[in-house]
């Protein structure tokens, strides 16, 4: 009986086309706009487990790119969900090809000793919340 089930799913699955999978890479959902209307999105392949906390990265797309050249920035959050707490671990820009403006990047156990609440009704606040909103559910627990 078990053979057969496991037979019938193995065929289940050969029968999905291999276009079917996902394709590897970041996959960028929109959660909301910053004050300019400059639109922002989270990664949610990038939303990992890290610890205790919760790891993803978030951008914001600009209409019109910074004299510097920046038109997209990318931030990498570690967030504590249940207490609302975050740190920055890197911020990167990238001009309109995506060659790369400047990148920052703090040593995880440096940011993690600047955790803290996010700053009231900033892109990044609204951004902590879509990665936490946005994470994996746990793994079911097998009986």
């Amino acid at each position: 009986m078990a053979t057969t089930r496991i037979l019938a799913w193995a065929a289940a699955l050969a029968a999905i086309p291999a276009t079917a999978a996902l394709p590897p890479g970041p996959h960028w959902v929109a959660v909301g706009t910053h004050i300019d209307g400059n639109p922002v999105e989270v990664d949610t392949r990038s939303i990992t487990p890290w610890g205790g906390l919760w790891r993803g990265w978030w951008r914001m797309t600009l209409a019109t790119p910074r004299p510097d050249g920046t038109a997209v920035e990318k931030n990498l959050e570690a967030i504590d969900c249940a207490r609302g707490l975050t740190a920055s671990l890197a911020v990167v820009t990238l001009r309109t090809d995506g060659s790369t403006v400047s990148d920052a990047r703090e040593a995880p156990s440096a940011a993690i000793t600047r955790l803290g609440p996010a700053t009231p009704g900033t892109t990044g606040e609204m951004a902590d919340r879509a990665i936490c909103r946005l994470r994996p559910p746990p793994p079911k627990h097998r009986r």
